[in-house]
């Protein structure tokens, strides 16, 4: 949301902690809190604040970062916010490149929010101890043995069975195929009518919705990815920035080890 400065009148984001004409400090500043960070250092606090360990979890912060199994975002050399994962034979897939900071952030804090899920369950499971008794029976030793292959295959195998059958959905943003324009927006897809000048809900070519990736052109608006702005129609829906976790819910106590090897790093996301 943009506010005016108490010293200047110049027009600023509340997000700004000093206006950028006059220098002054933005008393009106909206620090994240238990909301989602808006800029890159807005996620860098947030991230300290809590404890998390970047650097065991694999997420690099404003940097270009270009080995392998590896999550980041950055700002390019074009001003555009570039959200990428490297996987682990090294090949990057990119999230999101676009001038909208708040969306690019979400996208990478989202991602955080899951690891950190998926970590906790992954220690949950693996965290009972044994009771006592002098010796094991066969049968509780087999037993033994089908959990830890049962653990195994959960954490192992079958997510990347369900991603190999289940891909992600196509970002939000922009598409251009054949000379058409296409927005994608909650696994919904929506074509530019020349005729009507104005965007239309549509069934996309197969060619599209299987390879959306080579046809992506952003998920911000600048003028060039079509005619009109989606966030125009009457189809546009307001993202929503999940926050229903609790503040201490992120909180990573540093006595608990991180595991980057139990991430899926062949998935594109």
């Amino acid at each position: 949301m943009r506010v005016k400065c108490d010293y200047c009148g110049n027009y600023i984001e509340d997000t700004d902690k000093n206006c950028p004409r006059c220098g002054a400090p933005n008393d009106r500043m909206q620090r994240s809190g238990t909301k989602v960070p808006k800029t890159i250092e807005e996620l860098k606090a947030f991230c300290a604040s809590h404890h998390l360990p970047l650097e065991q979890m694999r997420f690099f912060l404003g940097e270009d970062y270009r080995e392998p199994r590896a999550f980041g975002i950055y700002k390019d050399g074009e001003g555009n916010f570039v959200v990428y994962k490297n996987k682990s034979d090294g090949s990057r897939t990119v999230r999101y490149r676009g001038t909208d900071e708040a969306y690019a952030v979400n996208e990478l804090y989202q991602k955080m929010k899951s690891e950190i899920s998926n970590q906790r369950a992954r220690q949950s499971k693996g965290g009972g101890k044994q009771s006592g008794g002098k010796s094991k029976s066969k049968e509780s030793g087999m037993s033994l043995v089908a959990m830890l292959l049962a653990v195994y295959l959960g954490i192992n195998i079958i997510p990347k069975l369900i991603n190999r059958f289940v891909p992600d959905p196509p970002p939000t943003g922009y598409y251009t195929y054949e000379d058409t324009y296409y927005y994608n927006q909650n696994d919904d897809w929506y074509y530019f009518d020349t005729d009507s000048g104005s965007w239309s809900p549509t069934e996309v070519p197969a060619t599209l919705g299987d390879n959306y990736a080579q046809y992506f052109e952003s998920s911000s608006y600048t003028g060039s990815e079509a005619p009109q702005d989606f966030s125009e129609s009457a189809y546009y829906v307001e993202p929503d920035y999940d926050e229903d976790w609790d503040d201490d819910d992120w909180d990573w106590d540093s006595s608990d080890s991180w595991d980057s090897d139990s991430t899926d790093w062949d998935s594109d996301w």
